[in-house]
């Protein structure tokens, strides 16, 4: 394949529609590339064109996959606590991946770019796997997983600072405690983080750095880069290192920048007689009126469409009702929407939350969702007091590209001094606002305005540290944080000590569902969950601080799903919600406010699972119900189609769907899932059906529930993945673990680690399923007799039914195979050197993310007798020892790594069907 530096423009201009990067782009792509370092500053005001980040990696990395000398990381991390950038920069990275994917078979340098991202992997590519891996990793969303398994490819990840802090540090909030160590690994290596608005997340800088630190300074050096950090800002400080970005000399040469940039957005103070506009009264209908006022104005002057910032949703539901009441054409977005919603309000399906916008609607009313993450060219703005920050912000979506030769934005401030109270009714602290009024005072006076370029100096004030001091993490602390298999002392919200800037009120996020006809049985409801778990698209984020105030409001019934639980279940008085948490809620609970989630709303929402247009891999959901007519019918069919309730070809299902799909709804999903279960026994398993019967009132059983899921993606889950296979033959032991090894040594080799790292990983692959032909284990796998060779995976596809065997086989609760395999592979590593032999032991018990640092069994438990080697290790001790000695060498985040690596050689191979 033939790539070179050249080609960026070419790059850059393929997926800016026809624009060329900034030249403080070019520099940026140059200095990594002469160096294998990023900046430590990125230095760029708003609208310079920050997301470009995403572009300089991802060519970057193809660059360096197409023969460039210098070795870069492979994975960039997003970090930004604002999750509306979050979100837009998930976009952005997906958008990226697309067009890559489409452009392969060519000679463009989207094709070329995508075979050289396309040579790092060592996984057989499947039809879906595109050139650049994406990752969400956002509270309240499910998290992405993909690039755990695929280690040596380019990945994207856009997060929030708690839920990508929380996984650096072990902890990940929203993941099985199983998957911390390898997120952690892969988190501490071949990664750059990009942490943007870095003034909001101090801490978090800190503690990355210091995290990169420890991982540098080892024993036993991997030779894989460690961790980078870059913290993004308007203004440059002298005390932080390396800084690259936009330079006075850009602004005159670069004149779309320039005019980004410096055009003007002069701003008027418009006082208000009481502000924080209250919750009720005069006071109240008189700041609603005034801001209507304005935004009328505003849009008789300019043009639409206008901007019209608030913040408090009961606010901006308020000001929405009262223009449309002037004959306004409005459009209200505001607070934290379900990722379906805000599909709904972005290309293709509508043109309002773009560049280009929808000149039909005259006032977009907002909250602090679209101060960031859209590229949204308003012709003017309103907006109410909010802190320096927020207003530059939303200042940025005001006049974009520069373009319009006039524009205002008006601020609504308190016409005397703010009351003593501390939040006033707000989402910002009472200092902040005074802070910013008292800036905004002086803006006023210049032309400028908040026009990117003038806000440098002096800069928008910053939010006060909200803490005495920011917290240095201890090598002891880091080796506290590994025990990622034991119930610790201190909780996983303590994290807050080396992730937050405020510790009074971190704002971590849990999730809320809405599921139609939720059953009432709690037991039907857990079981319909367990089978339908939540999808990223349907889950509303939602502030912590609120669950208390929320949970008041729910009915009986609400399903809790955790992550690290075997299953779901019914929410009780007694669980205390923790950030990553989801609760599944009924249609017809009465919580919202103009879409989103309100302790004080009274309006309801439909339920999104089976809703989308165009469900990809993964997405597909059917829910063919008794309750609803047509529906009825189809199951009749279905039941009059089986001798025997339990006997039920997936072929013919697939045949009546057909028959019936123009009464079923919704008709992509009827579509997609009969292809899907209409398939061979020589075929991968493309969708797994479940039926629920019921018993009539003359005692005759009668089919009440019929699903369809999508199995497309049930390799993602790493427990099913453990004895499942896509294929629906069984896999024998012995083919498994050479198929690992083998896999774990050529990622390992195209990583570039050194040799007895690479055999390291081969030995541990070769072994790492060695207890599995335990008898016991293997009547987990199938019914009837221990066949002659040992099984890896049992072709079932049930887990219920996998539960079920393994509770019938003996083995006791919590048994771990891996630790079996330990005790068994020992001996022929005696051969080994110590340090050596201590490794691939470690990697052998711990491929799973089990037995860091303990095993809950006993040599008696675990082989049924006397066994030196597991009296030695896990009755006396130890393995613990063993487990720290490694630490000593390799160090906390290079054992997590090397554990990564082994993990998603497994990972692949078992999605493979091997």
């Amino acid at each position: 394949m033939s790539l070179d530096r050249a080609d960026f423009d070419a790059f850059f201009t393929a997926v800016y529609g026809g624009h060329r990067p900034f030249r403080w782009q070019d520099r940026l792509l140059d200095h990594i590339l002469h160096t294998g370092h990023w900046p430590d500053q990125l230095v760029a005001p708003t609208g310079a064109g920050k997301t470009s980040v995403i572009d300089v990696h991802v060519f970057a990395v193809a660059l360096m996959a197409a023969g460039h000398p210098v070795r870069v990381p492979r994975r960039l991390a997003l970090v930004v606590d604002r999750r509306a950038l979050v979100d837009d920069q998930y976009e952005h990275a997906r958008f990226v991946a697309n067009q890559l994917a489409d452009g392969r078979g060519g000679a463009t340098v989207l094709a070329r770019m995508a075979d050289a991202l396309d040579s790092l992997r060592v996984r057989r590519k499947g039809p879906a796997d595109p050139p650049l891996w994406t990752a969400l990793l956002r509270g309240g969303a499910q998290p992405s997983r993909e690039w755990l398994d695929d280690p040596v490819s380019c990945a994207v990840l856009c997060a929030t600072p708690d839920m990508w802090g929380s996984r650096l540090l072990l902890s990940g909030y929203g993941s099985r405690r199983q998957a911390w160590p390898r997120e952690a690994g892969l988190l501490a290596y071949d990664t750059v983080a990009v942490v943007d608005e870095a003034h909001l997340s101090q801490q978090l800088v800190t503690t990355a750095r210091r995290v990169a630190e420890l991982a540098d300074v080892v024993e036993e050096p991997l030779g894989a880069p460690v961790l980078q950090v870059v913290e993004t800002t308007a203004t440059p400080r002298t005390d932080a290192g390396v800084a690259v970005g936009v330079e006075p000399g850009d602004v005159e040469v670069d004149e779309p920048l320039r005019q980004r940039l410096t055009a003007p957005k002069p701003v008027t103070l418009l006082p208000l007689a009481s502000w924080p506009i209250p919750p009720s009264g005069s006071a109240r209908k008189a700041g609603v009126t005034a801001l209507a006022d304005e935004a009328v104005r505003l849009r008789q002057e300019y043009g639409s469409t206008v901007g019209c910032f608030v913040n408090t949703v009961a606010v901006a539901a308020a000001v929405d009702e009262e223009l449309r009441t002037r004959g306004m054409a409005t459009a209200l977005v505001c607070g934290r929407l379900r990722p379906y919603d805000v599909a709904r309000l972005r290309p293709p399906k509508s043109t309002l939350l773009s560049i280009g916008g929808d000149p039909a609607v005259d006032v977009l009313v907002s909250t602090q969702t679209l101060e960031v993450g859209v590229d949204l060219d308003l012709a003017a703005a309103v907006t109410e007091l909010a802190p320096g920050g927020a207003i530059a912000q939303r200042a940025g979506r005001v006049n974009r590209l520069g373009l319009r030769t006039t524009t205002a934005i008006s601020v609504v401030v308190p016409a005397a001094e703010l009351p003593a109270n501390e939040r006033l009714g707000q989402p910002y602290r009472r200092d902040d606002l005074v802070a910013a009024h008292t800036w905004l005072a002086q803006r006023q006076s210049d032309p400028a305005g908040l026009a990117p370029w003038a806000l440098r100096d002096p800069r928008p004030p910053v939010p006060a540290l909200r803490r005495d001091l920011l917290q240095r993490l201890e090598l002891a602390q880091a080796w506290h944080l590994a025990r990622t298999s034991d119930d610790l002392a201190a909780p996983q919200d303590d994290l807050d000590l080396w992730l937050s800037d405020d510790l009074d009120e971190p704002d971590h996020e849990f999730g809320i569902v809405v599921r139609r006809d939720l059953p009432d049985d709690e037991a039907d409801a857990v079981s319909l969950i367990e089978a339908l778990p939540p999808r990223e698209y349907e889950v509303f984020p939602v502030s912590i601080r609120k669950a208390a105030t929320i949970r008041a409001r729910l009915k009986p019934g609400s399903v809790l799903v955790r992550p690290g639980d075997d299953q779901p279940r019914p929410l009780t008085d007694d669980d205390r919600l923790r950030p990553g948490d989801q609760i599944v809620i009924d249609s017809t609970t009465e919580l919202f406010t103009s879409r989103v989630v309100d302790p004080d709303g009274k309006e309801r929402v439909d339920d999104v699972l089976d809703a989308l247009d165009e469900p990809k891999p993964g997405e597909v959901v059917l829910r063919i119900e008794r309750g609803i007519a047509a529906h009825r019918r189809l199951l009749d069919a279905v039941a009059a189609a089986a001798d025997h309730p339990d006997e039920l070809d997936p072929r013919e299902v697939a045949r009546l769907l057909r028959v019936h799909r123009e009464e079923l709804a919704p008709r992509p999903m009827v579509v997609v899932a009969a292809d899907l279960l209409d398939r061979s026994e020589d075929e991968p398993a493309g969708a797994e059906m479940r039926l629920y019967w019921q018993e009539r009132d003359d005692g005759e059983p009668e089919l009440g529930r019929l699903i369809v899921v999508d199995l497309r993606k049930a390799t993602a889950d790493a427990e099913l993945r453990e004895t499942w296979t896509p294929r629906r033959r069984p896999v024998p032991l012995r083919r498994h673990s050479e198929a690992v090894a083998e896999r774990a040594e050529a990622v390992a080799t195209r990583l570039g680690l050194d040799t007895g790292l690479v055999e390291t990983l081969r030995l541990a692959g070769l072994h790492h399923d060695d207890g599995k032909a335990d008898d016991r284990f293997q009547r987990s796998l199938r019914h009837g007799p221990v066949l002659e060779e040992p099984l890896a995976k049992s072709g079932l596809r049930d887990l219920r039914t996998i539960r079920r065997l393994r509770t019938a086989s003996g083995l006791p609760t919590g048994w771990r195979h891996e630790q079996l395999s330990v005790v068994r592979a020992w001996p022929e590593l005696s051969t080994l050197d110590d340090k050596r032999r201590d490794l691939v032991a470690r990697l052998i018990g711990t491929s799973h993310g089990h037995g860091r640092h303990d095993f809950p069994h006993t040599s008696e438990q675990l082989v049924g007798g006397a066994d030196e080697v597991a009296v030695t290790l896990f009755d006396e001790g130890s393995w613990d020892e063993l487990i720290e000695r490694t630490h000593n060498c390799w160090g906390v985040w290079g054992c997590a790594y090397l554990e990564a690596l082994l993990r998603a050689a497994d990972g692949q191979v078992s999605a493979e069907g091997s």
